[in-house]
């Protein structure tokens, strides 16, 4: 093969994307790009472009740090002495005890808010607000002050009343609500506290119970703006000086409990029953763990009365998996095995989904702001949210009645509900409200309709999931597939469901999207020219047609989450005279198929992993050759091209829900496999009548555009360009770049066949002209530590808002 161009970008030329982006105010964005210049060498001026985009922010002390860092390099660099004298050094503010204030309590059926005087209903709308942008995990915290700002703005602007977010986040977002609620915003907050599992499934041991009283004290003095946390890894550092208890509606404790952590708890304590009654909290009688959680609320208001005097209304997290109803059609992992004549060793706990129980109706207040209970609800998960209800006109609304009908009047929020408009479905739904494969305008439509049904339900509100696109996120279908996984985050997939459930996403490139697939030629005129021709094709029918099966050229380009291909033939396509393939080979070896499908008569010049057919909408697929399919070689631990001449392509396929039987051996429910090889056409441009956000391809006159997510390709991290490669223990592998060929052929109209050219090869036109390997060319490109992102708001935004408008607070 002879190598492609390698794909790189000069330093300076990210420095002036990273200016120009902090003239357009992009600053959060801007970060980054200073930060990938700095990848080519540390210059004064990036450090002045993070100092600019800091102090914009901000951020004053990171700022200041920024321009010492470019002083240190170019000790005359105006800039830097002008803006790190002007900054200065901050004073030192003082921290209060005095009290604090409460607004809101939980009684009834809903939560209450004081608004003059008087206790009204508060029908709870809220969003949930991660901390992992684009490039960065949770833990290191890279939302700075301004963006929480322009965010809070656009969440007035969607209607919601409150947002919640899990654990703590640095100082600046506190300041952020702050100035916005003291400007006329009004947005509330439910602050979390982050509780991990402890390691020995003791939920009593004296150093877990050190560690969440001390999660407890440090949430709740850093909402009263009485907090200076140092710098600690994986925790939130700096000085807390914004007391947001006017605007603050209640706290959420802990996490989506594992059934295995609560079952290995209760089994430790002999399944023995408990009570609790503790100064504001009290529990009747149940299992261990419901008397933890009753005891950890417990300690949360008591502090809140001891430090400031006041309580907030609290809740503790919990989920379908440890909900208290019955659900005859789930049988364990084990049972289901068996009854299927499997032998299964279970020396290991299993998370199934209804063997534990955690019910936070027996919780109750004595005094105080109260406790109400939470779930996180989804449609699509556990499978007995389906197949509980498979006869019912509405499962999730039925559910959630059944739920709340547990619970009393004791106020239920569904802290998290939503789908995601990511590429593929990961988990299947009854009614198509599956975990993935919507566009935006359908995420926002169900995510619409998932708020009506809790509030038909007599819920106390919604929290829907969530407010941004985190990249660092992975699913369980992919997750085997995303490695190395300390790098997930330095790249965007739209195949996971998790990564895409933002109302704003976070998409690759700045400032915009690499292309619109809206034919506009100007959007490759970086792109790297793989093959290009004059003449005419290597056969001709003269039919009129010959124009359309010559291709002209063949273009790729990339971004921190696509491949992107585009096709130009000699005449406008027409897909009922002309059928195209392009052949990719992501380990760039040529180990892999090399006979090409549909009745071609022809070999690959090189072996190639993928084939993508264009045969017109609902026909075009990309198919893959057997042995790198990761639905077929799963489990074998042996997934990588093999040379091979049999013509072996299939459909890529993966499987979101397996076979269970109901817990009296009575129905089995049927496994689910959905396919990820057909291709959408559309456009990317939201202006285009044809605009659809998970569009793969457009045909716009001779050309064929195409956009390809890197993990449809077996490419498990483009930013190390590390591909699929399983075998003898190894995971990966490098790569120097993608082989890429193109032929084209005419439809014989009996199926997807070519038609007969009386020649050796049925082939109508190719690229590389000669198709022989020495001139087949590699696609190569740089890789990167940071990535380049831009935020827009999704057609769901829109859509949801519009729920949201006709649902009463």
């Amino acid at each position: 093969m002879t190598g492609a161009k390698l794909v790189s970008i000069p330093a300076a030329d990210y420095l002036s994307l990273g200016f120009s982006a902090l003239e357009r105010g992009d600053h959060q964005e801007a970060l980054n790009i200073f930060r990938r210049a700095q990848e080519k060498g540390r210059s004064a001026r990036s450090f002045v472009g993070l100092g600019l985009a800091f102090q914009a922010l901000g951020d004053l002390p990171t700022a200041r740090w920024a321009f010492y860092q470019a002083l240190e390099i170019d000790p005359a660099d105006r800039d830097a002495n002008l803006w790190a004298e002007r900054i200065g050094r901050p004073g030192i503010a003082t921290a209060s005890t005095a009290r604090r204030t409460s607004r809101f309590r939980a009684r009834k059926d809903f939560l209450e808010i004081n608004e003059n005087g008087t206790w009204r209903h508060f029908f709870i709308k809220a969003i949930n607000l991660g901390l992992g942008l684009p490039g960065y995990f949770p833990g290191e915290y890279p939302i700075c002050k301004g963006t929480y700002l322009a965010w809070f703005r656009q969440m007035g602007e969607l209607g919601v009343n409150s947002l919640r977010i899990y654990t703590i986040h640095p100082p600046g977002f506190y300041k952020a609500l702050d100035e916005f609620n003291s400007s006329g915003g009004r947005l509330f907050l439910f602050q979390g506290v982050w509780l991990e599992l402890p390691d020995d499934s003791d939920f009593r041991g004296t150093r877990y119970t050190d560690y969440v009283r001390r999660q407890i004290r440090e949430a709740v003095d850093a909402v009263c703006g009485n907090a200076d946390f140092p710098e600690r890894p994986g925790l939130p550092h700096g000085a807390y000086r914004s007391d947001v208890t006017p605007w603050l509606a209640g706290y959420v404790v802990g996490r989506e409990w594992e059934s295995c952590a609560v079952r290995a708890f209760n089994d430790s304590r002999r399944r023995g029953t408990e009570r609790f009654a503790g100064r504001f909290l009290q529990m009747e009688e149940g299992p261990p763990f419901e008397a933890w959680a009753a005891e950890t609320c417990d300690f949360l208001q008591s502090y809140e009365d001891e430090r400031y005097g006041v309580t907030h209304p609290v809740t503790i997290t919990n989920w379908p998996t440890l909900d208290p109803l019955v659900h005859p059609s789930e049988s364990t992992y084990g049972e289901g095995l068996r009854w299927q004549g499997y032998q299964v060793a279970m020396d290991t706990c299993n998370e199934d989904e209804d063997v534990e129980t955690f019910d936070p109706s027996k919780i109750g207040s004595r005094r105080g702001a109260g406790f109400f209970a939470s779930y996180h609800v989804y449609p699509y998960y556990p499978d007995f949210l389906n197949n509980d209800y498979l006869n019912h006109k509405s499962p999730y609304l039925d559910y959630l009645r059944e739920l709340k009908r547990h619970h009393g009047s004791q106020p239920v929020v569904i802290a998290e509900f939503g789908v995601p408009s990511s590429r593929e479905i990961t988990h299947w739904q009854r009614d198509g409200w599956h975990h993935g494969g919507h566009d935006e305008k359908a995420q926002g439509r169900i995510n619409g309709l998932m708020m009506e049904a809790i509030r038909d339900a007599g819920m106390a509100g919604g929290m829907v999931f969530s407010w941004f696109d985190e990249w660092f996120k992975r699913n369980w279908v992919f997750l085997p597939y995303e490695f190395p996984a300390e790098r997930n985050p330095f790249w965007f997939n739209l195949q996971d469901a998790e990564q895409n459930y933002g109302l704003l996403a976070a998409y690759p490139g700045y400032p915009a999207m690499r292309t619109t697939l809206g034919g506009r030629r100007e959007e490759w005129r970086e792109a790297a020219i793989l093959y290009q021709k004059e003449h005419g094709p290597i056969h001709r029918f003269n039919d009129g047609f010959d124009g359309a099966r010559t291709l002209a050229r063949l273009s790729a380009q990339h971004d921190e989450g696509f491949f992107y291909l585009c096709l130009e033939t000699a005449a406008p396509v027409d897909f009922s005279r002309a059928h195209y393939l392009i052949g990719l080979d992501p380990g760039g070896l040529g180990e892999g198929e090399l006979t090409l499908p549909f009745g071609c008569r022809a070999e690959s010049p090189t072996g190639l992993s993928f084939v993508i057919h264009l045969a017109g909408e609902g026909k075009s697929r990309i198919l893959v050759t057997r042995h790198y399919d990761k639905y077929l070689n799963e489990g074998t631990r042996n997934a990588r091209p093999r040379p091979s001449d049999l013509g072996e392509w299939v459909p890529m396929q993966n499987i979101t829900n397996h076979r269970r039987i109901s817990k009296d051996r009575s129905r089995f429910y049927p496994s689910r496999v959905f396919s990820m090889s057909g291709l959408r056409f559309g456009s990317l441009d939201r202006r285009a009548p044809d605009f659809n956000s998970l569009s793969d391809v457009r045909v716009t006159g001779s050309m064929i555009e195409l956009r390809i997510p890197w993990g449809l390709i077996n490419v498990t991290d483009p930013s190390s360009r590390q591909i699929l490669w399983m075998e003898g223990g190894k995971k990966t592998r490098p790569t120097e770049g993608i082989g890429i060929i193109a032929c084209s052929y005419k439809p014989s109209g009996t199926g997807l066949l070519a038609a007969e050219t009386g020649r050796l090869s049925n082939l109508t036109d190719a690229l590389p002209a000669e198709f022989s390997s020495p001139d087949v060319r590699l696609y190569a490109w740089e890789g990167w530590n940071h990535p380049l992102y831009h935020t827009a708001l999704k057609e769901s935004f829109g859509i949801y808002r519009g729920y949201l408008a006709r649902i009463p607070e």
